[in-house]
C-alpha cells in the first residue's frame, strides 16, 4: 500500500519514514500502527483493564485461543468480533473502491468487512487497546489492506479529497472540552468532508434521542466522552446545512448491529417489516406488545414511528448527486423498488417486495466488491445439485419467512415428513462398518486439538457410538448438513416446506445427521441451552412433544430402538468441531462443552 499520511501540525506530506520534513515529528511507532493524537485529551473507556488483560493474553497464548477466552467471560462483547455486524455501508458498493476511512472503528468489524470491497482501509480508533486488538485480528484473519493509526477527527492525517468513503461509527463528542457540543460537531464534519472526494460518500451511524433502547445496544464503553445523539429531524437539517444530499436509512437492532436495514422514506418496506415486527424482535413482553400495534399503521405512519421510536438511523451524505450504488443496480436489473437489507453470517440478503408491499424474491448477495456487470442468477435446487453456484449473487422466490415452530406438532411432522421423503428418493448404498469407524476415528482425532474438551470421555462416548450404530443396517443418502429449526420455512397456506441454507450438502452420507440435528435445534433453544435441554431429556420441557416425535419417527423410519442419549453426544461432538475448525469464538462454542459434558454425565 502507498500510506500517504500529512502532518496534523504543518499539514505537509510525510516522507518514506513517516516523518514530517519540517518538525521531524516521528507518526509511526513499535506497536505497528500510527499515532496523531500529539498528548492531547483523549477519550478514556470503562473497560480499559478488560481489554489490556485481553492483550497480555494474546501476547502469550495468541490471538484465537486469547478470544475464546475472553468471550467465555465476557459474552456480551461476543458482536463486536462478528464481520456482519459491520454492514453499516454495504449498500455503499459503487465504481469508486479505492481508498476508505472508518472513524471509531471499536474493535473492527466495519474496517474487515470493508476490506474485501476498498483496496486501502483507514481504521481510526482513539483508544490504543482497540487499535491492537484491530492489529492482532487482521493479522489473524490474513487482512492485509489495512492501516491502523489515532488521530482527532477534527484534525485528520489527510490531504483534501482522500477518501471515497467515511464512515462514521457513532458520533463521539468529548465532556472535557471547553468547546460547546454544537461546536465540536461542526468542526468534527467540517473537517471529515475536506478528506472526502467530491464524489464520495459520508457514511453516519447515528443514534436517535427518542428511540428505543434496546437491551445489550448501550454505549456503555466511555467516561469522557459520550455518544451524541440527536432526533431524525436535526440530523437531516444539520447535514443539510452542511452541504450534503442525504439518504436515510433506519437500522435495527441498531447502527451497530444492522441485521436488518431500510429506507425510511419506503412506506411499503416499513409496512411489512411492522407487520412482521414478532417475527424478527419479539424478545421481550415490551417488543411484543409493540408489534401488536405496529400492525395497525399504515404506509405514512410507519414511516413517522420509524423516524420517531427507531432506535438509530444510518445517514448517507453525498457532496454532490447521489452516484449509482448497489440499491440501484439491484432495482435495475430486478424490477423491484422496495427492499429490507438483512446480514447473515456469510452473505448479505435482500428482501425484495413489489408495490402491494408482498415480498417476491430474496437475493443472497457476497461482500465483494462490485462493478454492476455482475448478474443475478436464480437459484435452481435438482438434487445432485443442491448447493448454491458460485455467483456473488443469487436471486430466488420468496416462501416465506415463517420458521418452523418447535412447539407446534404440525410444524415438527412437515419437516419429519419432509426429511424422511427427501431421504428415501436420495438413498444409495450401506452405510457400512469402515464408513462407521472411519468417521469416528476422524472425529476423534479432529476433537484431540480441542482443549476444553480434554478431561471429558469423548473417546468413550464415541466408542458406543460406533457399537450402537454398527448393529443398525443404514443406508447412506444425501445429507442437508444443516437440517435445523432457523433453516425450514412452512408456508402457512398450503403447509408446505421449504428448507434452505445448502452450504453443508453432501450427496451421500450418513442419514442420522439430520435428524440429529433437527432433534437438537428442538431441544437446546432458550437463554440457558443446558438446563433447556436436561428438561427436556427430562420430560418436563417445551419441546417434549416435538422430541417424542421425533424419536418415534426415527426408530420406525430406521426400524431399530435408537439410544437418544448415545446419539445426541455424537451430534453434539460433531457441532464442537465444525465451531472449532471455523473458529467461531463465540458463546455456542462454550455452550456446547457444557452441553458434552451434561450428556456425559447420564447413564
Amino acid at each position: 500500500m502507498n500510506l500517504d499520511f500529512q502532518c496534523t501540525k504543518c499539514k505537509i506530506k510525510l516522507n518514506d519514514l513517516f516523518l514530517c520534513p519540517n518538525c521531524s515529528k516521528q507518526y509511526n511507532n513499535s506497536d505497528g500502527f500510527f499515532d496523531f493524537t500529539d498528548n492531547r485529551l483523549s477519550f478514556t473507556y470503562t473497560q480499559e483493564r478488560k481489554f489490556s488483560d485481553f492483550l497480555s493474553d494474546i501476547n502469550s497464548h495468541g490471538y484465537t485461543k486469547s478470544l475464546e477466552t475472553f468471550l467465555k467471560e465476557n459474552p456480551r462483547f461476543e458482536h463486536k468480533f462478528m464481520k456482519k455486524e459491520g454492514d453499516i455501508a454495504f449498500g455503499l458498493n459503487h465504481r469508486n473502491h479505492s481508498r476508505c476511512l472508518i472513524i471509531n472503528s471499536d474493535l473492527g468489524n466495519i474496517p474487515e468487512n470493508l476490506s474485501d470491497i476498498f483496496d486501502e482501509v483507514y481504521s481510526l480508533e482513539l483508544d490504543k487497546n482497540r487499535i491492537l486488538i484491530q492489529k492482532f485480528r487482521f493479522e489473524e484473519h490474513g487482512i492485509k489492506n489495512t492501516v491502523l493509526f489515532r488521530a482527532h477527527v477534527d484534525s485528520l492525517p489527510f490531504s483534501n479529497n482522500h477518501f471515497d468513503l467515511v464512515v462514521l461509527n457513532g458520533i463521539q463528542i468529548s465532556e472535557k472540552s471547553d468547546v460547546s457540543t454544537r461546536t465540536q460537531i461542526i468542526n468534527y464534519f467540517k473537517e471529515i468532508k475536506r478528506v472526502l472526494t467530491l464524489n464520495g460518500c459520508l457514511c453516519v451511524g447515528a443514534d436517535n434521542k427518542s428511540g428505543i433502547k434496546i437491551p445489550g445496544n448501550e454505549a456503555d464503553y466511555y467516561t469522557d466522552n459520550k455518544i451524541y445523539s440527536d432526533n431524525f429531524k436535526n440530523y437531516n437539517s444539520f447535514f443539510t446545512h452542511l452541504g450534503f444530499n442525504v439518504k436515510s436509512c433506519w437500522a435495527l437492532p441498531s447502527y451497530n448491529k444492522p441485521h436488518y436495514l431500510g429506507n425510511i422514506e419506503d412506506g411499503v418496506s416499513l409496512k411489512w417489516l411492522f407487520t412482521n415486527f414478532d417475527k424478527f424482535f419479539a424478545t421481550n413482553m415490551k417488543i411484543r406488545s409493540l408489534a401488536m400495534f405496529f400492525k395497525l399503521f399504515n404506509k405514512s405512519t410507519c414511516k413517522l414511528i420509524m423516524k420517531f421510536i427507531g432506535p438509530s438511523f444510518i445517514f448517507y451524505c453525498y457532496s454532490k448527486e447521489t452516484p449509482q450504488g448497489f440499491e440501484d443496480f439491484i432495482k435495475e436489473k430486478t424490477g423491484f423498488d422496495h427492499y429490507i437489507q438483512a446480514s447473515r453470517n456469510n452473505k448479505v440478503m435482500h428482501i425484495l417486495l413489489d408495490e402491494s408491499g408482498d415480498p417476491k424474491k430474496i437475493l443472497s448477495c457476497k461482500r465483494a466488491k462490485y462493478d454492476f456487470t455482475e448478474k443475478i442468477m436464480p437459484i435452481i435446487r435438482k438434487f445432485p445439485k443442491m448447493k448454491d453456484a458460485d455467483e456473488k449473487i443469487l436471486s430466488e422466490d420468496w416462501f416465506g419467512n415463517d420458521h418452523l415452530d418447535r412447539l407446534n406438532i404440525n410444524h415438527v411432522k412437515l419437516a419429519l415428513d419432509w426429511l424422511t421423503n427427501f431421504q428415501n428418493n436420495t438413498s444409495s448404498g450401506s452405510l457400512d462398518l469402515h464408513d462407521i469407524e472411519a468417521e469416528v476415528e476422524n472425529l476423534k482425532s479432529e476433537l484431540d486439538r480441542i482443549e476444553e474438551i480434554h478431561n471429558l470421555p469423548y473417546h468413550k462416548c464415541l466408542d458406543e457410538y460406533k457399537q450402537h450404530v454398527s448393529a443398525i443396517k443404514f443406508k447412506k443418502t444425501a445429507v442437508h448438513g444443516d437440517f435445523q429449526v432457523r433453516n425450514i420455512l412452512v408456508n402457512q397456506d398450503n403447509l408446505s416446506v421449504n428448507v434452505i441454507d445448502w452450504s453443508a450438502f453432501m450427496e451421500k452420507g450418513n442419514p442420522l445427521i439430520d435428524f440429529l440435528a433437527l432433534a437438537g435445534s428442538m431441544i437446546f433453544q432458550g437463554s440457558d441451552s443446558v438446563e433447556e435441554c436436561r428438561s427436556n431429556l427430562r420430560g418436563t420441557g417445551k419441546a417434549v412433544p416435538a422430541l417424542k416425535l421425533i424419536k418415534k419417527t426415527m426408530n420406525e423410519y430406521f426400524q431399530a430402538d435408537l439410544d437418544f442419549i448415545i446419539l445426541l453426544r455424537f451430534r453434539v461432538l460433531k457441532i464442537l468441531l465444525r465451531n472449532f475448525k471455523t473458529k467461531r469464538t463465540s458463546t455456542d462454542y462454550f455452550t456446547y462443552v457444557e452441553l458434552f459434558r451434561m450428556l456425559s454425565e447420564i447413564n
